[in-house]
């Protein structure tokens, strides 16, 4: 593909890097369904025993009456799992669409997870389990993305950025909502959803339509720029979930640190400069002899085909990935 610079760019360790975010989060939610990560004991009075047997009495009716700490917790953990989930299956069929040059439904696809889903988990960060009380007690439209004001999109995100890192409040803002700014998803995601728009920053010229007669040098320069921006958003999310499980003690600040350099070396290798915040060399343990490694960026096999990272271990010469959300032991109670 050609960049807008004329630049030749080849986007395969981009796709690659999407990939291995996908097979990771789909990891995170199989172990929040394998460990029941959204479930909450509850020890009842004895008073509540029948009540919990008949239909009359539901979940918000027990949460209005003496367990609201122990309900909250687990639909706050519940609709965390369902918003990431919602958002990987979009944002999968938005890259694997990137990626065969289908470049309307790639960037259309790309709005309800980057808009959405992404604002409400930082939502979620940001007031903790709160935020069940403010869902249940407040008018659902409250929550729509559009009646959310500027103002207060850049307050979230001013806070989520900060505790996340990798990031920051304007970036974050100007790629997903500000409508004006010239990095902005809004103007490509509204001009692919729609043959003709009328707003001033993006308005449809005459005698054309949006998209529909897009050259070949047009679409390329618009893939590139979608690798570039999503593969950096990628980065940052997976950073807040992590941060979300390490926050609810799903995970422990161990099994938090590596999964965190686990990623973040995987995004240094799909880069050809450096940069401070990435790393250049990744440790961890041999899955079938346990042998203790450090592995840099040349020594990664990029397997495309299988789209991900292989790694052969230097003492048992045994192949494995380098590309899993992993648990410690002391995440694990069975």
């Amino acid at each position: 593909m050609k960049a807008s610079n004329g630049e030749e760019v080849s986007i395969e360790k981009d796709y690659q890097f999407l990939c291995l975010c996908n097979d990771f989060i789909v990891d995170v939610l199989k172990s929040a369904d394998y460990y029941k990560w959204s479930e909450e004991r509850i020890k009842l009075k004895e008073k509540d025993i029948k009540k919990a047997q008949s239909t009359k009495y539901d979940l918000i009716y027990f949460r209005n009456h003496g367990y609201a700490k122990q309900i909250n917790k687990s639909l706050y953990r519940h609709l965390f799992f369902s918003l990431i989930s919602d958002y990987n299956i979009n944002f999968h069929d938005s890259f694997e669409c990137a990626y065969h040059y289908h470049y309307g439904p790639a960037f259309t696809l790309l709005r309800k997870p980057f808009k959405d889903n992404l604002l409400l988990i930082e939502m979620m960060y940001i007031r903790g389990h709160l935020f069940i009380k403010d869902f249940l007690n407040n008018s659902i439209s409250d929550f729509a993305i559009d009646k959310i004001s500027p103002e207060k999109k850049k307050e979230v995100l001013k806070k989520c950025t900060k505790r996340v890192g990798l990031s920051n409040q304007n970036e974050m803002y100007n790629l997903r909502y500000d409508k004006n700014s010239f990095e902005t998803l809004e103007k490509i995601w509204n001009k692919t959803m729609h043959i003709i728009t009328t707003a001033k920053s993006y308005a449809t010229s005459d005698n054309n339509l949006n998209v529909i007669f897009s050259s070949k040098e047009t679409v390329e320069q618009n893939l590139v720029y979608y690798f570039k921006v999503t593969r950096y958003i990628q980065l940052y999310f997976i950073s807040l979930v992590l941060n979300i499980l390490k926050k609810e003690n799903l995970i422990s600040e161990k099994s938090f640190q590596e999964n965190l350099n686990m990623i973040l070396f995987a995004y240094s290798c799909i880069l050809e400069e450096n940069n401070d915040n990435l790393l250049l060399s990744y440790s961890g343990k041999c899955p079938y002899c346990l042998t203790r490694y450090t592995i840099y960026k040349e020594d990664t096999e990029e397997d495309y085909l299988n789209k991900f990272y292989n790694y052969k271990c230097k003492k048992c010469r045994r192949k494995f990935r380098v590309s899993r959300f992993s648990l410690q032991k002391e995440n694990i109670n069975e």
